[in-house]
Protein backbone atom coordinates (compact mmCIF):
# COMPACT_ATOMS: atom_id res chain seq x y z
CA UNK A 1 0.00 0.00 0.00
CA UNK A 2 1.62 3.48 -1.11
CA UNK A 3 2.30 5.80 2.37
CA UNK A 4 2.44 2.56 4.45
CA UNK A 5 5.84 2.95 5.73
CA UNK A 6 5.24 -0.51 8.23
CA UNK A 7 8.73 -2.80 7.69
CA UNK A 8 7.74 -6.57 8.73
CA UNK A 9 11.33 -8.26 9.02
CA UNK A 10 11.02 -12.21 7.85
CA UNK A 11 13.59 -14.72 8.78
CA UNK A 12 14.27 -17.66 6.96
CA UNK A 13 16.38 -20.58 8.01
CA UNK A 14 17.05 -24.11 7.22
CA UNK A 15 15.36 -27.40 8.83
CA UNK A 16 16.40 -26.68 12.10
CA UNK A 17 16.26 -23.21 14.33
CA UNK A 18 19.92 -21.32 15.14
CA UNK A 19 21.30 -22.53 18.01
CA UNK A 20 21.01 -20.08 21.51
CA UNK A 21 23.80 -20.55 23.66
CA UNK A 22 24.03 -18.14 25.90
CA UNK A 23 26.78 -15.47 26.49
CA UNK A 24 25.09 -12.89 27.96
CA UNK A 25 22.16 -12.34 29.99
CA UNK A 26 20.11 -9.56 30.99
CA UNK A 27 16.98 -8.50 33.32
CA UNK A 28 14.87 -6.14 32.69
CA UNK A 29 13.58 -3.56 35.52
CA UNK A 30 10.52 -4.86 35.39
CA UNK A 31 11.30 -8.29 35.58
CA UNK A 32 8.72 -9.80 32.79
CA UNK A 33 11.76 -9.35 30.15
CA UNK A 34 14.52 -11.37 30.12
CA UNK A 35 17.23 -10.72 27.19
CA UNK A 36 19.93 -13.34 26.18
CA UNK A 37 22.56 -12.81 23.52
CA UNK A 38 24.50 -16.16 22.48
CA UNK A 39 27.68 -17.24 20.65
CA UNK A 40 26.23 -16.78 17.16
CA UNK A 41 25.23 -13.29 17.54
CA UNK A 42 21.82 -13.48 17.93
CA UNK A 43 19.33 -12.07 21.06
CA UNK A 44 16.58 -13.29 21.98
CA UNK A 45 13.85 -11.73 24.06
CA UNK A 46 11.82 -13.49 26.72
CA UNK A 47 8.53 -12.92 28.30
CA UNK A 48 8.74 -14.20 31.93
CA UNK A 49 5.42 -14.50 33.92
CA UNK A 50 4.93 -13.84 37.75
CA UNK A 51 4.43 -17.37 38.55
CA UNK A 52 8.01 -17.36 37.05
CA UNK A 53 7.34 -19.22 33.77
CA UNK A 54 9.78 -18.26 30.53
CA UNK A 55 8.57 -17.71 26.95
CA UNK A 56 10.14 -16.92 23.88
CA UNK A 57 8.76 -13.60 22.38
CA UNK A 58 11.61 -12.61 19.14
CA UNK A 59 14.60 -13.80 18.12
CA UNK A 60 16.81 -10.29 16.91
CA UNK A 61 19.62 -11.09 14.19
CA UNK A 62 22.17 -7.99 13.95
CA UNK A 63 25.57 -9.01 14.84
CA UNK A 64 27.78 -10.82 12.93
CA UNK A 65 29.90 -12.63 16.19
CA UNK A 66 29.49 -13.43 20.06
CA UNK A 67 27.66 -11.36 22.31
CA UNK A 68 29.71 -10.40 24.94
CA UNK A 69 27.04 -8.02 26.96
CA UNK A 70 23.99 -6.49 27.42
CA UNK A 71 22.13 -3.25 29.12
CA UNK A 72 19.36 -1.24 29.47
CA UNK A 73 20.17 2.53 27.44
CA UNK A 74 17.31 3.78 28.71
CA UNK A 75 15.47 5.01 31.95
CA UNK A 76 11.96 5.64 30.41
CA UNK A 77 9.47 2.53 31.76
CA UNK A 78 7.80 3.40 27.89
CA UNK A 79 11.29 3.17 26.14
CA UNK A 80 12.42 -0.15 27.00
CA UNK A 81 15.70 -0.03 25.10
CA UNK A 82 18.74 -1.96 25.17
CA UNK A 83 21.99 -1.75 24.32
CA UNK A 84 24.55 -5.19 22.38
CA UNK A 85 27.94 -5.80 21.99
CA UNK A 86 29.93 -8.16 20.25
CA UNK A 87 33.68 -9.62 20.22
CA UNK A 88 34.05 -8.14 16.69
CA UNK A 89 33.33 -4.04 18.11
CA UNK A 90 29.63 -3.82 16.85
CA UNK A 91 27.28 -1.98 18.94
CA UNK A 92 23.12 -1.99 18.44
CA UNK A 93 20.63 -0.27 20.51
CA UNK A 94 17.27 -1.84 20.85
CA UNK A 95 13.68 -1.36 21.34
CA UNK A 96 12.81 -4.37 23.26
CA UNK A 97 8.95 -3.33 22.16
CA UNK A 98 9.03 -4.28 18.89
CA UNK A 99 12.70 -5.42 18.47
CA UNK A 100 13.90 -2.98 16.14
CA UNK A 101 17.66 -2.34 16.16
CA UNK A 102 17.12 1.93 16.33
CA UNK A 103 21.12 2.56 15.83
CA UNK A 104 24.12 0.26 14.94
CA UNK A 105 28.05 1.42 15.22
CA UNK A 106 31.52 -0.60 14.93
CA UNK A 107 34.13 0.39 17.25
CA UNK A 108 37.77 -1.32 16.80
CA UNK A 109 37.60 -2.65 20.16
CA UNK A 110 35.55 -4.98 22.12
CA UNK A 111 33.47 -4.19 25.02
CA UNK A 112 33.37 -6.61 27.65
CA UNK A 113 30.84 -4.14 30.19
CA UNK A 114 28.30 -1.44 29.58
CA UNK A 115 26.76 0.07 32.19
CA UNK A 116 24.18 2.78 31.53
CA UNK A 117 24.18 6.30 33.14
CA UNK A 118 21.81 9.40 33.33
CA UNK A 119 22.23 12.27 34.45
CA UNK A 120 20.47 16.17 34.67
CA UNK A 121 21.51 18.71 32.95
CA UNK A 122 18.89 22.27 33.20
CA UNK A 123 15.58 20.06 32.46
CA UNK A 124 17.17 17.95 30.08
CA UNK A 125 18.00 14.41 30.97
CA UNK A 126 20.73 12.75 28.94
CA UNK A 127 21.94 9.12 29.07
CA UNK A 128 25.18 7.87 28.50
CA UNK A 129 26.78 4.32 28.35
CA UNK A 130 30.02 3.38 30.55
CA UNK A 131 32.03 1.09 28.71
CA UNK A 132 35.20 -1.28 29.61
CA UNK A 133 36.49 -4.18 27.36
CA UNK A 134 40.00 -5.13 25.96
CA UNK A 135 41.26 -1.57 25.90
CA UNK A 136 43.18 0.51 29.13
CA UNK A 137 40.41 3.04 29.19
CA UNK A 138 36.60 3.46 30.03
CA UNK A 139 34.40 4.81 27.00
CA UNK A 140 31.67 7.34 27.26
CA UNK A 141 28.97 6.54 24.68
CA UNK A 142 26.10 8.77 23.73
CA UNK A 143 23.15 6.23 24.96
CA UNK A 144 21.20 7.56 21.54
CA UNK A 145 23.11 7.87 19.05
CA UNK A 146 26.24 5.37 19.92
CA UNK A 147 28.84 7.82 19.45
CA UNK A 148 32.08 8.19 21.85
CA UNK A 149 31.81 11.65 23.68
CA UNK A 150 35.37 10.93 25.32
CA UNK A 151 37.07 8.59 27.66
CA UNK A 152 37.83 8.04 31.49
CA UNK A 153 41.88 7.24 31.44
CA UNK A 154 44.74 6.30 33.77
CA UNK A 155 47.80 7.98 34.37
CA UNK A 156 48.48 5.47 36.68
CA UNK A 157 49.32 1.85 35.81
CA UNK A 158 47.22 1.88 32.48
CA UNK A 159 44.95 -1.20 31.88
CA UNK A 160 42.28 -3.36 30.60
CA UNK A 161 38.95 -2.55 33.29
CA UNK A 162 37.71 -5.68 35.04
CA UNK A 163 34.87 -4.63 36.52
CA UNK A 164 33.32 -1.25 37.20
CA UNK A 165 30.35 0.61 39.18
CA UNK A 166 29.31 3.38 39.33
CA UNK A 167 27.99 5.58 42.65
CA UNK A 168 26.11 8.46 42.63
CA UNK A 169 25.76 10.93 45.30
CA UNK A 170 22.80 12.61 46.84
CA UNK A 171 24.26 15.16 48.62
CA UNK A 172 26.74 16.78 45.92
CA UNK A 173 26.69 16.90 42.11
CA UNK A 174 29.83 14.63 41.68
CA UNK A 175 29.22 11.03 41.10
CA UNK A 176 31.74 8.15 40.77
CA UNK A 177 32.99 5.76 38.87
CA UNK A 178 35.16 2.99 40.89
CA UNK A 179 36.99 0.71 38.61
CA UNK A 180 38.95 -2.25 39.14
CA UNK A 181 41.65 -3.67 36.51
CA UNK A 182 42.99 -6.84 35.85
CA UNK A 183 46.41 -6.22 37.76
CA UNK A 184 44.55 -5.68 40.89
CA UNK A 185 44.40 -1.66 40.54
CA UNK A 186 41.19 0.06 41.89
CA UNK A 187 40.76 3.53 40.21
CA UNK A 188 38.20 6.62 40.91
CA UNK A 189 37.03 8.96 38.63
CA UNK A 190 34.93 11.86 39.68
CA UNK A 191 31.97 12.67 37.15
CA UNK A 192 30.91 16.11 37.88
CA UNK A 193 28.24 18.09 36.12
CA UNK A 194 30.74 20.00 33.95
CA UNK A 195 32.53 16.42 32.94
CA UNK A 196 28.36 14.93 31.69
CA UNK A 197 28.54 17.97 29.16
CA UNK A 198 31.62 17.22 27.67
CA UNK A 199 31.16 16.00 23.96
CA UNK A 200 34.52 16.04 22.88
CA UNK A 201 37.54 13.39 22.61
CA UNK A 202 39.26 15.13 25.77
CA UNK A 203 40.24 12.21 28.67
CA UNK A 204 39.25 12.86 31.93
CA UNK A 205 41.90 11.22 34.51
CA UNK A 206 41.28 9.42 37.52
CA UNK A 207 41.38 11.18 40.87
CA UNK A 208 43.00 8.10 42.93
CA UNK A 209 44.64 4.61 41.57
CA UNK A 210 45.17 2.40 44.65
CA UNK A 211 46.39 -1.37 44.79
CA UNK A 212 43.93 -3.47 46.43
CA UNK A 213 45.52 -6.94 44.94
CA UNK A 214 42.33 -7.77 43.35
CA UNK A 215 43.06 -9.58 40.48
CA UNK A 216 40.58 -11.45 38.20
CA UNK A 217 37.54 -9.06 39.77
CA UNK A 218 34.19 -10.29 38.37
CA UNK A 219 31.79 -7.16 40.37
CA UNK A 220 31.74 -4.01 42.04
CA UNK A 221 28.82 -3.08 44.34
CA UNK A 222 28.61 -0.04 46.47
CA UNK A 223 26.14 -0.34 49.40
CA UNK A 224 23.78 2.21 49.19
CA UNK A 225 22.37 1.42 52.58
CA UNK A 226 25.28 2.82 54.61
CA UNK A 227 27.20 4.50 51.83
CA UNK A 228 30.18 3.82 53.72
CA UNK A 229 31.44 0.11 52.21
CA UNK A 230 32.26 -1.36 48.47
CA UNK A 231 32.33 -5.38 47.69
CA UNK A 232 34.79 -6.43 45.54
CA UNK A 233 33.81 -10.24 44.20
CA UNK A 234 36.90 -12.11 42.64
CA UNK A 235 36.43 -15.33 41.34
CA UNK A 236 38.68 -16.98 44.68
CA UNK A 237 37.56 -14.89 47.11
CA UNK A 238 35.47 -11.62 47.93
CA UNK A 239 36.13 -8.73 49.87
CA UNK A 240 34.62 -5.57 51.75
CA UNK A 241 36.37 -2.22 51.51
CA UNK A 242 35.72 1.10 53.50
CA UNK A 243 34.96 3.02 50.52
CA UNK A 244 36.51 6.18 51.65
CA UNK A 245 39.76 5.28 52.05
CA UNK A 246 39.47 1.88 50.62
CA UNK A 247 40.90 -0.34 53.36
CA UNK A 248 40.31 -3.80 53.87
CA UNK A 249 37.52 -4.76 55.52
CA UNK A 250 37.23 -8.45 55.42
CA UNK A 251 37.88 -11.00 53.14
CA UNK A 252 36.52 -14.36 52.48
CA UNK A 253 37.87 -17.25 50.53
CA UNK A 254 35.87 -19.34 48.25
CA UNK A 255 35.73 -23.56 48.90
CA UNK A 256 38.15 -25.11 46.32
CA UNK A 257 35.10 -26.53 44.21
CA UNK A 258 33.53 -22.92 44.36
CA UNK A 259 34.11 -20.12 41.79
CA UNK A 260 32.30 -16.85 42.71
CA UNK A 261 31.19 -14.73 39.96
CA UNK A 262 29.22 -11.82 41.58
CA UNK A 263 27.81 -9.82 44.50
CA UNK A 264 25.40 -6.73 46.30
CA UNK A 265 24.12 -5.98 49.38
CA UNK A 266 20.96 -6.83 50.65
CA UNK A 267 21.11 -5.05 53.74
CA UNK A 268 23.68 -2.59 55.53
CA UNK A 269 25.15 -5.79 57.14
CA UNK A 270 24.20 -8.36 54.63
CA UNK A 271 25.74 -9.63 51.42
CA UNK A 272 24.36 -12.14 48.57
CA UNK A 273 27.26 -13.89 46.83
CA UNK A 274 26.52 -16.04 43.52
CA UNK A 275 28.72 -18.82 41.99
CA UNK A 276 29.06 -19.85 37.96
CA UNK A 277 27.10 -23.17 38.87
CA UNK A 278 24.07 -21.08 40.04
CA UNK A 279 24.72 -21.07 43.56
CA UNK A 280 24.33 -18.65 46.61
CA UNK A 281 24.86 -17.76 49.78
CA UNK A 282 23.85 -14.64 52.19
CA UNK A 283 26.51 -13.48 54.81
CA UNK A 284 26.11 -11.86 57.80
CA UNK A 285 29.09 -9.03 57.91
CA UNK A 286 31.12 -9.02 60.92
CA UNK A 287 31.34 -5.63 62.97
CA UNK A 288 34.30 -4.57 61.78
CA UNK A 289 32.50 -4.28 58.33
CA UNK A 290 29.54 -1.63 59.54
CA UNK A 291 29.80 1.96 59.75
CA UNK A 292 27.05 1.84 62.53
CA UNK A 293 29.06 -0.39 64.85
CA UNK A 294 31.68 0.60 67.41
CA UNK A 295 33.85 -1.63 66.05
CA UNK A 296 33.71 -0.43 62.43
CA UNK A 297 37.19 -0.51 61.05
CA UNK A 298 39.05 -2.50 64.15
CA UNK A 299 40.26 -4.92 62.03
CA UNK A 300 42.06 -3.00 59.05
CA UNK A 301 45.66 -3.67 58.74
CA UNK A 302 45.24 -7.42 60.38
CA UNK A 303 42.19 -8.45 58.62
CA UNK A 304 43.27 -12.27 57.76
CA UNK A 305 42.28 -14.24 55.02
CA UNK A 306 39.44 -17.23 56.19
CA UNK A 307 37.85 -15.47 58.19
CA UNK A 308 34.13 -16.31 57.17
CA UNK A 309 31.26 -14.45 58.40
CA UNK A 310 28.22 -16.44 59.10
CA UNK A 311 26.66 -18.17 56.52
CA UNK A 312 22.66 -17.44 56.85
CA UNK A 313 20.93 -18.58 53.76
CA UNK A 314 22.42 -20.58 50.69
CA UNK A 315 20.47 -21.81 47.57
CA UNK A 316 22.37 -24.59 46.28
CA UNK A 317 21.82 -26.45 42.52
CA UNK A 318 21.58 -30.29 43.40
CA UNK A 319 22.12 -32.07 40.63
CA UNK A 320 19.71 -35.31 42.36
CA UNK A 321 16.12 -33.80 41.98
CA UNK A 322 15.21 -35.73 45.34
Amino acid sequence: MSGNNLVLPIVLWGRTAPTHCISSLLVMDDFSTIITGCHDGQICLWDMTPELQICPRAMLFGHTASITCLSKASASSDKQYIVSASESGEMCLWDVNDGRCIEFTKLACAHTGIQFYQFTIGTQKEGRLLCNGHYPEILVVDATSLEVLYSLVSKISPDWISSMSIIRSHRTQEDMVVAVSVTGILKVWMITAEVSKMQDLDPVFEEESKPIYCQGCQSISFCSFTQSSLLVVCSKYWRVFDAGDYSLLCSVPSDSDQSWTGGEFIAADKVIIWTEDGCSYIYKLPASCQSASEHFRSDVGKTKEGSIPPLIYSVVVCSDKQ
